[in-house]
């Protein structure tokens, strides 16, 4: 049960990471086309989204 515990909490923290990641390229992206990125997103940036403006 502990080793299914670790495999859990390792999975969901590799997947925050990748996430998180995700999400500094697509704001990379926005401002490298000279627009301004608008970021909504929740506690953990479990749910983001991104509207990029001129």
């Amino acid at each position: 049960m502990k080793k299914y515990l670790t495999i859990t909490a390792a999975v969901l923290v590799v997947l925050t990471i990748i996430n998180h990641f995700n999400l500094k390229q697509v704001i990379e992206l926005c401002e490298d086309s000279n627009k301004h990125a608008r970021v909504d997103r929740d506690l953990f940036a479990v749910n983001w989204s991104v509207s990029c403006k001129e």
